[in-house]
């Protein structure tokens, strides 16, 4: 196990992370499981995707690969990732399907997600709570986008067009995400005949929560203030809405075109970061020629006002699908159909 600062990235295998800069308490470190190391009778292969309110991991489960979340320390950590859990339950125990969100699966043996939507493990003197998943190949946007920061503008649209399709689910269900950001999902691409595809899976649900329960049970330190909308900076009388979300879809794209996130924050304190979002000091689009529809969409998604931006989620995705058309699929072959071989 070690410890890596969520804010400077730091690391302490022997888990006494000091930081030496102001900005970062040493609290706010959480704890790392490495490949081996067991959280009930899970193992852990390796982390995937570090976040601020959970981790998420590959693991081994009754001799299976599963993908493993854990909430980190914190009651409104632990909430979230319940609230997360229900809402995932409650879909699939009425077999509402969806491609582009994860699959839950039981967090113990001999038990089902009726029953424990999400467990509870002891380690190391604290309690854990945490979900498995149907285990799926794939990477996180931002390992993708470090390795080649530009995208192939199809790539871009289509992976926004499964992102948002993710997010206009969520909010047809009365919730908001509010959280996007380029660790929320995995993509993978697959190889098609014609065209090589992304496949993407929204792990990352946000904050799962009525537009009206916002205001109650909002705490800042879910969504770093990069991807924070303007409209919930001030904790006390955060105000979202489904144009929020518009928000978060938008700038996942403006980073995606740029080539580096709307607002510079590695190595900055949070304060800074909250200072430039409030004043609009994003970074300028200069990716305007090539693809102008596209860039005019993401800049009006990230204007400060949320009337002007678009309307919610399957605003962005019928703009983006128009431009883009629909992520190619692959063609079944008619010969494997049951009714065509019934036929024969």
């Amino acid at each position: 196990m070690k410890q890596v600062c969520l804010l400077c990235e730091r690391t302490s295998p022997g888990g006494d992370l000091f930081c030496q800069e102001t900005y970062c308490p040493a609290e706010m470190s959480p704890t790392i499981l490495d490949h081996g190391d067991m959280l009930g009778d899970i193992e852990i292969v390796k982390s995937v995707i570090v976040q601020r309110h959970s981790i998420l991991y590959e693991a081994m489960h009754q001799e299976k690969r599963v993908l493993l979340k854990v909430a980190n320390p914190g009651q409104e950590n632990k909430e979230r990732l319940k609230r997360e859990s229900e809402f995932l339950q409650s879909i699939q125990l009425k077999q509402e399907k969806n491609k582009f969100l994860p699959k839950l699966i039981p967090p113990y043996a001999n038990t089902t997600i009726k029953q424990d939507p999400y467990g509870k493990s002891m380690l190391q003197g604290h309690l854990l709570y945490f979900s498995l998943f149907e285990f799926v190949e794939g990477e996180p946007l931002q390992d993708i986008l470090k390795k080649n920061p530009q995208l192939w503008i199809n790539h871009v649209g289509w992976i926004m067009i499964g992102l948002g399709s993710a997010v206009a689910f969520l909010n047809s269900h009365g919730l908001l995400h509010v959280g996007l950001s380029p660790e929320s999902l995995l993509v993978r691409f697959e190889e098609l005949a014609e065209v090589r595809a992304p496949r993407i899976k929204l792990f990352d649900l946000g904050f799962v929560a009525d537009p009206k329960n916002t205001n109650k049970i909002w705490y800042p330190f879910f969504v770093p203030p990069a991807y924070t909308a303007p409209e919930l900076l001030d904790a006390r009388n955060a105000n979202a809405d489904y144009r929020s979300d518009v928000y978060g879809l938008g700038l996942v794209l403006y980073e995606m075109l740029v080539g580096e996130p709307a607002y510079t924050f590695r190595l900055r304190s949070d304060a800074d970061v909250y200072r430039a979002v409030r004043r609009n000091q994003r970074i300028a689009m200069n990716r305007v020629e090539d693809v102008e529809k596209i860039s005019n969409l993401a800049v009006k998604a990230v204007n400060h006002q949320p009337s002007t931006r678009q309307q919610d989620a399957v605003d962005v995705v019928k703009q983006l699908t128009e431009f883009f058309g629909p992520i190619p699929e692959k063609k079944e072959n008619p010969w494997l159909n049951p009714r065509t071989l019934m036929i024969i």
